[in-house]
Formats: structure tokens, C-alpha cells, sequence
């Protein structure tokens, strides 16, 4: 999986941003809010440089992989920080690939649907 490097760029900046709110959580401030708008934005600039929603999940992905992992996150609130930014990842990812789907399937949000 290749993305060009404007959005490995973004990538990076993002994995810094979060790592330093991470350390943040590690000193017990909330920072939660902070989290799932770096998460939003980086998203929003990723696909902007040309991304797709599978490219991202396995680079940034992999990218916080490294860091929960990481010794320096041996602080049970730097991880979670991490965690948090993963799940947040996730969930915009969902959100935008299910709204892809309804679109091509031609329904709307209001549409009262379940799929499968």
C-alpha cells in the first residue's frame, strides 16, 4: 500500500501531535477532545492529498500500532490515548464508508435501512 508522501507527511504530523497529547494524558489532563479532532483533521488532510479510506487505515493504522507498543507508552493513560485515537480512526472511517455505500445504493441517512 503506497500513499504519496504529502499524506505520509500529514501521517507524521499527526503521529507527533498525538504523541505529545498522549504525554499529556499521561500527566492526567484530558485531552479527549484534542485526540478526536487531530484524528478528524488528519483524515479530512489525508484524503484531501489524495487517499483512500483503505490506505489510511493501514498506514495510520499501523503508524499508532507502533506507538501502543512502544516503551515510551508504558503509561497506562498514554496508551489509552492512543487507543482512543485508533478507535476514533475507525469510527470516522466507518461513518464515511457507510454513507459511500448508502450513497451508491442510492439511499439517504434518513432512510430507515439496516445493511448487512
Amino acid at each position: 500500500m503506497m500513499l504519496n508522501s504529502f499524506a505520509e507527511d500529514i501521517a507524521g504530523r499527526y503521529v507527533l501531535i498525538v504523541r505529545k497529547l498522549a504525554e499529556m494524558a499521561g500527566a492526567n489532563l484530558i485531552v479527549g477532545d484534542l485526540i478526536r479532532s487531530a484524528t478528524r483533521n488528519c483524515l479530512v488532510a489525508m484524503h484531501a492529498a489524495g487517499s483512500e479510506s483503505h490506505e489510511i487505515r493501514h498506514y495510520l493504522g499501523a503508524l499508532i500500532a507502533a506507538q501502543t507498543s512502544s516503551p515510551a507508552s508504558c503509561n497506562m493513560r498514554s496508551v489509552a490515548a492512543w487507543i482512543s485515537a485508533r478507535n476514533h480512526m475507525e469510527f470516522l472511517l466507518f461513518i464515511e464508508e457507510r454513507e459511500a455505500l448508502m450513497h451508491s445504493a442510492g439511499l439517504t441517512s434518513s432512510d430507515d435501512v439496516t445493511l448487512h
